[in-house]
């Protein structure tokens, strides 16, 4: 009899057990990520003509929640722009540019209750960011004489750096694993990075002769992938719904 009540007893932590770990599904995540990505620079500068150029990146993040991550990133890439002989002034650069940044990104699942609903599922992996970083410019051509007045040098340097404010707006898609972890991240994403001097395109022209009417930057439309590692901790409420 005691060896029957002793069997029950066993069965009955084993079923509260799996419950209890059947429950915690869905609510864990990993604090750490790592991940690679790429796509298309366009800078905006001094030139008019903007061209589209490669650009890819790493990254290296920590998770402080499902939906709130510190990141830092190594960028590199093109920028170019202008055309000597379209150009009204026949000016023409291309930057081979690095780029390292530290950012913060907050999706919309950190601050919405989205629990039952699908619309709020679904919107809770829009992301917004910003932080800080700094740009390496090295001038692979410019064109530094006009070929209109030969005797005029467009004033600027070859190489520069410059601090920088990376601005972000994208998407998150989210790959679970058995356990309902997020254990892939897919981020869509457009970055403008504002640049703090005149180093984009390496002209520094006085303002009296060419018009500036902006602070120069440029635009990253992306595509990354992470991969989340690291012990599991648990959110406070559910990351994966359907």
């Amino acid at each position: 009899m005691n060896i029957l009540k002793k069997c029950i007893a066993l069965i009955a932590l084993l079923l509260l057990c799996s419950k209890l770990s059947f429950a915690q599904l869905g609510y864990n995540y990993s604090g750490y990520s790592v991940g690679l990505g790429g796509g298309v620079a366009i800078a905006d500068a001094d030139v008019n003509k903007k061209i589209s150029k490669p650009a890819f990146f790493g990254t290296v993040s920590y998770n402080y929640s499902p939906f709130l991550t510190l990141t830092g990133e190594l960028q590199v890439g093109k920028l170019a722009g202008g055309n000597i002989m379209t150009d009204k002034d026949t000016r023409a650069f291309v930057n081979n540019y690095k780029a390292l940044t530290f950012y913060t990104d907050l999706q919309m699942g950190e601050l919405i209750d989205y629990k039952d609903y699908i619309v709020l599922n679904v919107i809770k992996n829009i992301y917004i960011g910003s932080g800080f970083g700094v740009i390496y410019n090295k001038m692979a051509f410019v064109q530094r004489t006009s070929l209109i007045d030969t005797k005029y040098v467009f004033p600027g340097q070859d190489a520069s750096t410059e601090l920088t404010l990376p601005l972000r707006i994208g998407y998150e898609f989210k790959i679970y694993d058995f356990y309902r972890e997020p254990s892939i991240r897919i981020n869509v994403g457009y970055q403008v990075t504002l640049a703090y001097g005149e180093g984009l395109d390496g002209y520094n022209d006085p303002p009296q002769i060419f018009k500036n009417n902006h602070v120069d930057r440029y635009s990253l439309i992306g595509v990354g992938v992470k991969y989340n590692f690291g012990t599991p901790v648990s959110y406070r409420k559910p990351i994966h719904r359907f």
